[in-house]
């Protein structure tokens, strides 16, 4: 048995030095732990683990970020380590000083790592460090040893490295003996020349090769029927060799993470996980996926069908990915019903988003109806927690609402609203309506609107109308929002105080709404919300608009209406709001507001 180099040091003296910190450590950590540099280094690592095979450490990696937040230290470690690497004035020992510190701290490094210390010892500057070499030998045999296969290229490096020594007979005796010593451990491969010299006939392939092969083989084979220009593009990409399908596979694993699928995730590349293959059943669930992003449900089924005549059992990931997507379409909604209904005859839970999607898919272009059909049909597998059926009509109807809110919505700016309250929620929205309305005096009606986490108590489209509402106004299309206001009427949904304080403003702003302006104003009143002084001072700002006395006049007016209703100006908080606006405005505003 082949025994570790053994360095020959000139004296302690040149060990002790490698295990002191390098001077600029903490400086280059700090570089390395900015959130631009966390992302760039794991995007490497995980490219670098893919290329090379090594496909269920790159999941592991992407699976630690997605459970804890936070990068693993042999990423940020590594990245330091490819810091000094590549930093001018050759700090290849400073290098070597991080890696020696990042093993003895107990991270393990793995095979990208050992690849960036290796070549880098092995392209050292032998006067001044003779004993890279040997580090960079001694790594190669560690890497065998635990069970890494290097690349070609880290090979190839150590090689050269043995064979820069000033006596070329004695390196080539030591680049014989590493040969021998690392094939003895299994290590097979070879250079190409001696590869070209050797007259003998290839060797068999081996088992990890095979495996990889009947993996290609079945994506061409699920993929052979896209008739779709786009879609045959994207997996003549991905389908391009067994590296780029495996980086598409672990993209789709963090999108699935990132959507709340962890187990279902992980239940799906298991198999990846134990023989670092990628399973069949990841293959035609990654075209599926495709085929769903380009909107061609058809394919996706048939796809589905596909996979099922190879004898595969869906996985619970393999359902909810495929339902979601049916649910979309109205000519497969059928469809994903009925696979919804298979999934729990099975035992599968599905996942919250599959719920909502096939809900949400009924609701939008079925029926009220057909959704109590379905949760009837539900009911009885026990799967699901006990639903109210007010709560469950109320959900349904909102879901209608939304979907009838976008599909009447043209313009981009809105669409970008409707589309990041989709994605991330209402919280933020919630957030900023709730602070204004007690900043505002509206209390009692902020504490019965939300709940102290910020989560609405009403009906969310109440939420999501007013947001909509906001953001037409932002855009100065004063139309649009009257017009979200009038739906919002029409389809039962009573705005709050936020509501009318963003509407009437833009109303108000608009001369050829200033009349609107004035009549939501007093209904807001009548329903015992107090306006805010930026609201009602927006009003008053349109008596003044002009310099006309009857205008004004027609102001105090409407003063004394509110007034007749409770209402008490603040001059003090109208000035605030004026702040800026011309001399002339905010004189005639105070006349109105001062009975002047």
């Amino acid at each position: 048995m082949a025994e570790t180099t053994k360095l020959n040091l000139a004296d302690s003296a040149a060990a002790d030095d490698l295990e002191k910190p390098p001077e600029d450590l903490r400086k280059v950590l700090a570089k390395m732990r900015t959130q631009e540099a966390l992302i760039i280094s794991t995007t490497k690592m995980v490219e670098g683990l893919l290329r090379d095979g090594f496909m269920n450490v790159a999941l592991e990696i992407g699976a630690k970020i997605q459970d804890t937040n936070e990068v693993p230290r042999v990423v940020t470690d590594t990245a330091v380590i490819e810091y000094y690497v590549n930093a001018a004035g050759d700090r290849t020992k400073d290098a070597l000083r991080v890696f020696k510190h990042m093993s003895a701290s107990g991270v393990e490094p793995n095979a990208y790592t050992y690849a960036v210390i290796i070549k880098a010892l092995a392209a050292a500057d032998l006067k001044k460090n003779p004993n890279f070499v040997v580090y960079a030998k001694n790594y190669f045999v560690e890497m065998l040893d635990r069970g890494m296969r290097p690349n070609e290229e880290t090979y190839d490096a150590v090689l050269e490295g043995i064979g820069r020594g000033e006596n070329k007979a004695e390196a080539e005796e030591e680049r014989r003996e590493f040969v021998e010593n690392v094939k003895e451990k299994g290590f097979v491969l070879v250079l190409q020349k001696e590869a070209e010299e050797m007259a003998k006939p290839h060797p068999l392939k081996s088992e990890m090769e095979m495996l990889k092969e009947h993996v290609m083989m079945v994506f061409e084979d699920a993929t052979k029927d896209c008739e779709d220009e786009n879609v045959q593009a994207r997996f003549r990409e991905i389908g391009e060799d067994y590296e780029s399908l495996s980086k598409c596979a672990f993209d789709l694993f963090n999108a699935l993470v990132r959507t709340g699928l962890n187990e279902e995730a992980r239940e799906l590349f298991k198999p990846l996980l134990e023989t670092a293959i990628l399973p069949d059943e990841a293959i035609f669930t990654i075209v599926i996926h495709i085929y769903g992003a380009g909107n061609i449900m058809g394919h996706a089924l048939k796809a589905y069908r596909h996979m099922l005549s190879y004898g595969i059992t869906p996985s619970s990931c393999t359902y909810n990915l495929l339902i979601a997507t049916l649910s979309l379409d109205p000519n497969f909604l059928g469809h994903a019903k009925e696979l919804f209904l298979e999934m729990l005859d099975k035992g599968i839970k599905p996942f919250s988003g599959t719920f909502m999607a096939v809900f949400n898919g009924i609701a939008r272009l079925e029926s009220l109806e057909k959704g109590k059909e379905l949760l009837e049909q539900i009911k009885p597998k026990g799967v699901l927690p006990v639903l109210d059926e007010g709560r469950f009509t109320e959900a349904m109807k909102a879901m209608k609402l939304y979907d009838d809110l976008e599909k009447k919505t043209t313009d981009k700016d809105v669409q970008e609203v409707i589309r990041n309250i989709y994605l991330n929620g209402m919280e933020e929205e919630s957030r900023d309506m709730f602070i204004a309305m007690v900043e505002d005096g509206n209390v009692d009606e902020a504490m019965r609107t939300f709940q102290s986490t910020g989560q609405p108590r009403i009906n969310p489209m109440v939420i999501v109308h007013t947001a909509v509402i906001e953001a037409y106004i932002n855009g100065g299309k004063t139309e649009g929002a009257l017009q979200t206001f009038m739906d919002m009427l029409a389809a039962g949904l009573a705005p709050i105080s936020y509501t009318y304080s963003v509407l009437i403003k833009g109303l108000a702003a608009d001369p050829n709404f200033f009349g609107d302006a004035k009549k939501y104003l007093i209904e807001m009143m009548d329903k015992g919300m107090h306006p805010n002084a930026a609201t009602y001072t927006a009003v008053f700002e349109g008596f003044a608009r002009e310099d006309d006395k009857a205008t004004e006049e027609e102001g105090k007016k409407f003063l004394e209406v509110m007034m007749a209703k409770g209402f008490v100006p603040d001059s003090v908080a109208v000035r605030m709001v004026l702040t800026g606006r011309p001399t002339s405005v905010i004189s005639r505003v105070m006349n109105i507001i001062l009975f002047e």
